[in-house]
């Protein structure tokens, strides 16, 4: 590949990942539907037809932000999941890790939530395309919260009488409806309630 290439390249590969950074940060200020492709190439620096050479649609683009949020929350969260395993309690620093982020949430000014979350109440019946990406992201959390509670059940730490995956389930859902009252709200009280419920009481083994 000649130096002219690589250089095309990398640029391609810069505007592109600028133009998810940008739609990260309107979808979660502004939402999906309320976001137009001009207001995204703007601030991206390009112009509006340019945009159609780094993604096919906005339903592309969605997805692409979509992959691109997944990535990076999750690349951050099984980071602070290594950190806070102690002794190989993995069950231990999963509750550790929700109560952190649970902590950055309520030292944020704007409590934003989870994308996932919030997409998944937005469009996940308007666009297959974005429905599937999301459901796909959701799944990688799924099998996340299960290796964990896994470990947790083989240590005698988590109740055993339902399988990890149906636990896995219920904590996700917990979490998306807490964070859900939390924006409501204005208070990081639902997530904290329903994180003491779920760790200090129905995941415990009896």
């Amino acid at each position: 590949m000649s130096t002219l290439a690589r250089k095309t390249s990398k640029d391609f590969e810069k505007t592109k990942q600028r133009l998810l950074e940008v739609g990260l940060s309107f979808f979660e200020e502004k939402g999906y539907n309320a976001t137009g492709i001009q207001e995204i190439a703007t601030r991206a620096e390009i112009s509006k037809g340019s945009f159609y050479s780094y993604f096919s649609s906005k339903e592309d683009f969605g997805a692409g932000v979509i992959r691109y949020y997944t990535e990076t929350s999750l690349e951050n969260w099984n980071h602070m999941l290594e950190e806070a395993t102690v002794n190989g309690d993995a069950y231990s620093a999963l509750g550790k890790t929700f109560v952190s982020i649970t902590e950055n949430y309520k030292n944020a000014e704007t409590k934003k939530g989870c994308l996932l979350g919030t997409l998944a109440a937005e469009i996940s019946e308007a666009s297959e395309e974005c429905r599937i990406e999301l459901q796909g992201s959701v799944n990688r959390y799924l099998e996340v919260l299960t290796n964990h509670i896994s470990i947790g059940q083989s240590m005698g730490s988590v109740r055993n009488d339902l399988p990890a995956q149906r636990l896995a389930g219920l904590i996700w859902d917990c979490w998306q409806g807490s964070l859900l009252r939390m924006k409501i709200e204005h208070s990081v009280e639902p997530v904290s309630n329903d994180l003491e419920l779920l760790f200090s009481g129905i995941l415990l083994a009896r």
